[in-house]
Order: C-alpha cells, then structure tokens, then sequence
C-alpha cells in the first residue's frame, strides 16, 4: 500500500493496559458487536450522507488489542467473524490494504472507552470516519489519484508552521470559510467562496507543488472524512456537541495535520451551500479547492 497517512490514532501505553482484561473472553465480544449494531442504526437515518455507495459497514471491521484482531464481517444484523495476528503493532484506528480489499481497523472498545471518556467520541463514529477511508479507495482510487510524493505530517510541518506567512494566510483562509455556519453569513456563499479563493491563490505562489499538493491532499482526504465524522456526531451526540467539538474549533490553526481537517471539512459545509448535490459526482480527482472555483466561475 502506499503512504496513506490515514493514521488518525496510534495508542500505545495505556491503551495496551487498558485492553489487557479484555482479552480473556473468546470469540466477537458482545460490546464489539454493539458498536456495529449502532452504526447500521446510525446508518438508517444518515444513509450515505450524499457520497453515493458509502455505507460504513460495507468493510470488514477488524477491532484490535494491540496483539489480536478479530475480524468482522457484518450482513444485516448476522456478524461473521475470524481470529488473527494484529496488522499494526500497538493500536491503531485506521484502514489496512489486503489484496484487493480495504479493512477497518481500530481498538477494541473496552479499550476506546477510556479515550471516548476523554475526547467524547464513540467508537461507532470512528468507524464512520475510517470506513471513509475504505471507501475513498475502494470505490474512487484516492491514492492512485495523488501525484507525486505525499509530504508527511512532519515534513509538511517543518514547511509550514514555521513560515509566519503562510500560517497567516492559511489562518485567513479557515476564519473565511468557517463564516458559512455563522447566522450573520447565511445565504453568503457565493461571496465567501470567492474571498477564499483570493486568499488561496495567493497562498498558493509561496508554496513549492510538492507541499501544494499534500496539503490538497490531506484537505480532500481528511477533511470530507471529518466531514462524515462530525454527521455522525451530530447525529449521535446532538447539536451541542457538534458544534462544541467540530464548529466552534473549526476556525482555528492548529500546527500539525488538524488544520487540514477541518479547513478540508469546511470546505464541504461550502460546497453543500453552493450545491447541494455536488457529492453525488465528486470522484476524488480534484482538490476541495478547485471544485469551489468551478461553482463560482
């Protein structure tokens, strides 16, 4: 598989901990196949969320211990499932690559309560964010798309948070597009998009096409992920805690790959202002950017 960078959770130390007196009881645990009966659930009223074809559970779910997966694969309520070695080394919420398929991947949920009682995020919802992934690949090649070298996380950031300038721009760029939820903007896309795009293009002339090309990448990838994610919240959550968790923070920079979820998810809270329909024929081959330029031109 090539570099991804789907890695959203790397948990070791008190995770492994955590886990350990799970790992006595054989077969698929029972609060394991809850989680999946949640996301169906979730799935009724949601459905695809407008991504034609994404249903989350339409990938093999693999709940790891760290040491352990078992495998899920989940039909209408029937929840078949197998043993093997765990595919990453401590615990991951990810995707994983076997063959021509794409799994799920993430911890059990013995062990993602105690990160839940943290962050505040159900395991249910992870799977709704990761099975994305699985979807971005399985059914549009996301990766093969990509040209060139993906930057990582760090790379990126040496490029980036360190350079005043394009940590102003790119904090203009998110306090613009985060408008789109403010009651004083409604009805404004149209002119919101085109202040983003004035700030972009400028942003663009200081950037090399290599650190270009990976921020557009993590924007499109991450962000319409954290896009699905924050649905699924808002629907299991409520309201409140939508717009505590994803809302409130989504106009702020954050050094690191954050800013590009949220900058990638507002970015699709615009596009659904300036067409609603636009992710029934969005196939991943172009960045979040250049779609809203298509809209407004």
């Amino acid at each position: 598989m090539k570099k991804a960078w789907y890695l959203i959770y790397f948990l070791v130390g008190a995770g492994l901990v955590i886990s350990g007196f799970a790992t006595t009881e054989r077969g698929l645990k029972e609060n394991n196949r809850e989680v999946l009966y949640k996301v169906a659930d979730d799935y009724k009223e949601l459905g695809d969320l407008g991504f034609v074809g994404y249903d989350p559970l339409d990938y093999r779910i693999a709940f790891s211990d760290g040491k352990k997966d078992t495998l899920v694969s989940y039909d209408d309520g029937k929840c078949d499932y197998e043993k093997r070695d765990s595919v990453y080394d401590g615990l991951a919420a990810s995707i994983y690559e076997d063959g021509n398929e794409f799994e799920v991947v993430v911890p059990e949920y013995d062990t993602w309560i105690a990160i839940e009682t943290i962050d505040n995020e159900p395991l249910s919802v992870v799977i709704w964010h990761e099975g994305f992934h699985a979807y971005q690949n399985t059914y549009h090649k996301l990766l093969d798309k990509v040209s060139g070298e993906i930057l990582s996380e760090t790379e990126l950031a040496e490029i980036v948070d360190t350079d005043n300038e394009l940590k102003r721009l790119y904090s203009k760029e998110l306090e613009v597009l985060s408008r789109i939820n403010s009651e004083e903007n409604y009805g404004d896309a149209e002119g919101i998009a085109v202040e983003y795009c004035k700030i972009a293009a400028q942003r663009r002339e200081l950037l090399s096409d290599q650190a270009f090309s990976s921020e557009k990448y993590f924007e499109m990838a991450e962000g319409t992920a954290y896009y699905v994610e924050s649905k699924a919240i808002q629907y299991e959550n409520g309201q409140d805690s939508y717009e505590k968790k994803y809302l409130d923070t989504a106009g702020e920079y954050a050094d690191g790959n954050a800013k590009y979820y949220r900058h990638g998810m507002l970015e699709c809270m615009l596009l659904d202002k300036l067409d609603p329909d636009w992710k029934a024929s969005y196939s991943f081959d172009k960045p979040l950017c250049d779609l809203i330029e298509e809209k407004i031109s």
